[in-house]
């Protein structure tokens, strides 16, 4: 397919194909977490441990052989570092080599007027200068901790060190980030904050755009929490290129390798795969909506008694379309369906829930796979049972 043009028209099936492509979800592929964390930029990192921690289903459902093991050993283990700590989409890994390109939230973030004292943040520093790596734990002292979102004056000033580039995390331990000076843990030839704050943005929405495939200046902003007005001045200057889909607001962009790999993304779209509430396809709700007509929330953070779905919610893909979602958890050995819907009952569907559930076990490490009795009404139990009892991960669609 040519390079797109403003008159370029791609229908809402184009876009959807575009999408999962972009994400690397189109099909079943060995990507290594460097890989997929190229390719997609950004991977947001999160607390919850219900299944396994959100990055490790990231990227475990773009790996076909990986387990969330083999995330962190990648990531945290090695010779090297890969990916270092930073607020990209909410806290984040981001390719280590990406580092210049965060230069103005680095910048921005020390003009901010709740930045730490230089005081404060000199005593920190010179802690670390001294002691070499250290935990929060271990900054903090004998310090009080703080309670739920009281992060306590350690972990704000530690945070916004972190944010501004005087302090850098690349490894962890215990999931307990630790953190060192960046001149000890980011290569020279990455350091260095040289970018002005356009040429950040405009490469960085590049890579958004490469990530996404096809986008709205609102999708391409929220990838990288960037002020919608920003997005809309800069995207002019990127490589980006104006397409339209039907039904969507204009403009809307392409990334021209998109756009050339259109034919190839068509049918490709073969997985069933259940996504973690974090992934990048289903971060941005009014995007979800837009492609798949899915409303996905994430009610976590919900008291129990408001939870429409469930406490770890997780959209189902099949091919190209979000057709459900379970509320799942993982209960030693057994990685358990505590609540699960469909929006049909066709042997698609309950083949693509079967393989996601035995792709989303064999990455946890869990042996079995419990479909609770309160998961479903009978009927919908019953044939949610029999397909994963007869229906192996790696069987194929119908």
């Amino acid at each position: 397919m040519a390079p797109g043009t403003a008159d370029t028209e791609l229908s809402p099936a184009q876009a959807r194909a575009l999408a999962v492509a972009g994400t690397g979800l189109a099909s079943a592929a060995d990507a290594a977490p460097a890989t997929t964390l190229d390719a997609l930029g950004v991977v947001q990192l999160d607390s919850i441990n219900a299944v396994a921690r959100a990055h490790q289903l990231t990227f475990t459902a773009r790996g076909a052989h990986l387990g969330t093991t083999d995330v962190d050993r990648a990531l945290w283990e090695g010779p090297a570092p890969i990916a270092f700590d930073h607020p990209a989409h909410a806290l984040s890994l981001v390719p280590l080599h990406h580092w210049p390109l965060w230069a103005f939230r680095r910048r921005a973030t020390r003009r901010r007027p709740d930045y730490p004292d230089p005081d404060t943040a000199r005593a920190l520093l010179k802690r670390v200068e001294h002691d070499g790596p250290l935990t929060l734990k271990q900054l903090r002292g004998n310090e009080e901790r703080g309670n739920g979102w009281d992060w306590g004056p350690t972990k704000t000033a530690v945070e916004f060190l972190v944010w501004a580039g005087e302090l850098a995390c690349t490894r962890r331990t215990d999931w307990h980030r630790v953190f060192d000076l960046p001149h000890r843990v980011i290569p020279a030839r990455h350091l260095t904050d040289i970018a002005d704050d356009h040429e950040c943005h405009l490469r960085l929405l590049e890579h958004a755009g490469s990530a996404l495939g096809v986008a709205t200046v609102d999708d391409l902003a929220d990838y990288i929490r960037i002020p919608k007005p920003l997005a809309h001045r800069v995207l002019p200057d990127t490589t980006l290129v104006p397409v339209s889909v039907h039904g969507w607001p204009t403009p809307t962009w392409a990334h021209p390798a998109s756009l050339d790999g259109l034919d190839t993304a068509q049918g490709q779209a073969d997985r069933a795969v259940l996504l973690n509430p974090f992934d990048n396809l289903i971060w941005y709700r009014p995007r979800v909506q837009r492609l798949f007509d899915f409303a996905h929330t994430l009610e976590a953070y919900k008291p129990a008694a408001r939870r429409v779905h469930g406490y770890y919610v997780c959209p189902l893909l099949v091919g190209d379309r979000l057709v459900g979602r379970a509320d799942i958890a993982r209960r030693g050995s057994t990685l358990t369906v505590l609540k699960a819907g469909l929006d049909t009952l066709t042997e698609q569907t309950l083949t693509g829930f079967a393989r996601a559930c035995h792709a989303t076990a064999r990455a946890v490490g869990s042996q079995d796979i419990v479909i609770t009795p309160q998961a479903a009404d009978p009927a919908t139990r019953k044939a949610m049972v029999d397909a994963v009892d007869t229906t192996a991960d790696h069987a194929p669609m119908t």
